[in-house]
């Protein structure tokens, strides 16, 4: 799977630097297929949200590469594929290199400790387990909000906008998610240690409580972000219809054909 990421990436800048119809194609459908790749492990562990989240981006980044294919303007492609890459430049480091995930990980440690016992629950840590009553949580780089921060980081970053934008919507995106993220932490390391849902607490904080959650807690952000620069919900809306256009005259054109 790391090899797929790797060449995915790279296929999305040549795309976008060179604008060769060729590289957007394998680069979405690689990447499509890089994602897939984790769909038995979410099966695995229960984690039925996340399995349909990986599904739907499959499904949709080959998609993705298909409609660039059959078109001849790609500009808008392009313009999604340079905040992409660089979403993605700012997260597989931190995938990828032991060194930088180890990092991040302690440090999101150290932080969702220190704000648990700053709102009086005696949360400890060893390594990167987290401790509280005899239950310990393992902290994975999942936990980190690192593929949101990297999302929203790639997106207000690479959008042209006037800097000062760019920059309010990172400060109202980025650093919001990391501080959401850590009292989430907090939240599914309590509910599980002192067991307020019973037997399936920890099931219950995180995959159903914590998930709806965040789910909505991004859709503000997002809505916060495309309200600083419209220019990205300008760039979605022109992505759809560009999409739903190009697979509507697909269907007329086989209807005539018949």
């Amino acid at each position: 799977m790391d090899g797929l990421i790797v060449i995915s990436v790279l296929l999305m800048l040549l795309f976008v630097f060179l604008k060769k119809k060729v590289f957007g194609v394998f680069a979405w459908i690689t990447f499509g297929f890089a994602w897939i790749f984790n769909l038995p492990y979410y099966l695995g562990i229960g984690d039925y949200f996340n399995a349909i989240i990986v599904f739907l981006a499959f499904a949709f980044f080959n998609l993705l590469g298909l409609t660039i294919a059959k078109e001849r303007e790609f500009d808008v492609f392009v313009k999604v594929t340079a905040f992409s890459a660089l979403a993605a430049l700012i997260y597989f480091p931190f995938a990828l290199d032991e060194g930088l995930k180890e990092m991040l990980i302690g440090v999101v440690i150290n932080h969702t400790v220190w704000l648990g016992n700053l709102l009086g629950f005696p949360l400890t840590y060893h390594d990167t387990k987290i401790m509280l009553n005899d239950k310990v949580v393992k902290i994975i780089l999942a936990c980190t909000g690192i593929e949101s921060m990297a999302l929203f980081g790639g997106v207000t970053l690479a959008i042209k906008a006037d800097f000062k934008r760019n920059l309010k919507a990172f400060l109202a995106s980025v650093p919001t998610i990391y501080v959401l993220n850590l009292f989430r932490n907090v939240f599914v390391m309590v509910s599980y240690g002192y067991s307020w849902f019973g037997e399936n607490s920890f099931y219950i904080a995180h995959h159903v409580i914590s998930k709806f959650l965040a789910t909505l807690a991004l859709i503000l952000i997002s809505l916060a972000v495309f309200r600083i620069i419209p220019e990205l919900a300008d760039l979605i809306y022109d992505l759809k219809d560009v999409m739903v256009e190009s697979w509507s005259k697909r269907n007329v054109e086989v209807k005539i054909a018949r």
